[in-house]
């Protein structure tokens, strides 16, 4: 399991950088996300990448 976390003070940025990174990254599968907010809101989000082999 991995983790991800983004920290702003600002939520509407906080906001469009979590949609941008769930966006970029749909194939994940998400197991868990917290928040907290004070002088600096903070979401961490845990999650699983799929086990597949990388083609190239």
């Amino acid at each position: 399991m991995r983790v991800k976390t983004f920290s702003s003070p600002d939520p509407r940025l906080l906001e469009k950088e979590v949609n941008q990174w769930l966006e970029d990254t749909s194939w994940i599968k998400i197991v868990n996300i917290t928040q907290s907010s004070a002088q600096t809101h903070l979401v961490s989000i845990w999650y699983e990448e799929p086990n597949v082999p990388f083609l190239g």
